[in-house]
């Protein structure tokens, strides 16, 4: 196992948004798209211990729903076009931004159980 005494939350959330070890900064956290490895194969860390669930998934759509439908609802543009296409371009652009960002917020939200379930130092 690794020692994640001097790991800190911070660090282990920014290495998770880039979808490595939190542990060890291994690119091996995925295992494909969503799916976290059980064992990180450099450190041996149990990240497919923590149980992220769907709290990815709501990060995802609040962050996606701030930076592109709640501009489109302003945007003079999308009111010009037909609703067709307007409808039409928001879900693909809607779309290709939310499975663009889930697996970087789900390996934050991997780095931020692995920090929060380290046992507590004292020092």
């Amino acid at each position: 196992m690794t020692d994640m005494g001097k790991l800190g939350f911070g660090e282990a959330v920014m290495r998770g948004l880039k979808r490595r070890c939190p542990h060890c900064e291994s690119p091996t956290l995925f295992n494909g798209y969503l799916k976290v490895r059980d064992h990180c194969p450099q450190c041996g860390a149990e990240n497919g211990r923590h149980r992220v669930d769907d709290i990815a998934s709501y990060f995802t759509v609040l962050i996606v729903g701030h930076i592109l439908v709640a501009p489109a609802l302003a945007i003079p543009f999308l009111w010009l076009l037909p609703l067709w296409a307007s409808v039409g371009l928001m879900l693909l652009l809607i779309g290709i931004a939310t499975l663009a960002m889930l697996p970087y917020i789900k390996g934050g939200v991997v780095g931020a159980l692995a920090a929060a379930s380290q046992p507590a130092t004292r020092g």
